[in-house]
């Protein structure tokens, strides 16, 4: 397993998420995969992924359900307990994995890549970020490479986690660079009335 420290991630910047680990305060995670990945698995959309980025991947089950799949695995989060948690999953798993303490808006894949998954990244990071993360997704897929989205829906003001209205994500996510699939989205619920929209965008 290849872990990897970058000495530049603004673990200060925002909410200490570190922190939120050490209290239990985790009221993101879940249970389980994510109900969007189940569906997306189900109809085929996983079959034959290269590599794949998961920004914010905590301590979700996902970075090791896309490796069981046979994707090459970039993980990133800024929490060192959230590294620490996908380092142990996949040495017991014995499967080789890229797991980084990163700051998002700053690393690079060593090439763009076939896909990525965002179910906590976007609605953590602050909307004044939002365009400089979108040009993050837009630089790590090739032409034609897809971003698993959740778009969280929390129909309040404020966060983490920022509400992520329809409008706004096709905004961000413009239409010359990514192509939106029609409605309707993969409604997946979470805690508190909220829910997250699952989308499918591919890179132009």
């Amino acid at each position: 397993m290849d872990e990897k420290d970058n000495e530049n991630a603004p673990f200060e910047a925002g909410p200490d998420w570190e922190q939120r680990y050490m209290d239990q305060s985790t009221r993101w995670e879940r249970e389980g995969l994510n109900p969007a990945f189940t569906h997306w698995q189900g109809m085929g959309c996983f079959e034959g992924l290269g590599q794949v980025i998961i920004p914010g991947c905590g301590r979700s089950p996902e970075p090791l359900a896309f490796a069981h799949l046979g994707a090459k695995v970039s993980a990133l989060d800024f929490a060192p307990s959230a590294i620490a948690f996908q380092c142990e999953v996949f040495a017991k798993a014995e499967i080789n994995a890229v797991i980084e303490a990163a700051d998002v808006l700053q690393w690079k894949p060593e090439a763009p890549v076939d896909a990525l998954y965002d179910q906590t990244c976007l609605c953590a990071l602050t909307p004044a970020v939002w365009p400089d993360y979108v040009r993050q997704l837009q630089n790590w897929l090739k032409p034609g490479g897809r971003a698993f989205m959740l778009f969280m829906q929390t129909g309040k003001d404020g966060g983490p986690p920022f509400h992520c209205p329809v409008e706004t994500m096709q905004e961000l996510f413009d239409s010359a660079y990514w192509h939106w699939p029609d409605e309707p989205f993969f409604r997946a619920e979470h805690s508190n009335e909220k829910f997250e929209l699952g989308v499918i965008l591919t890179r132009r």
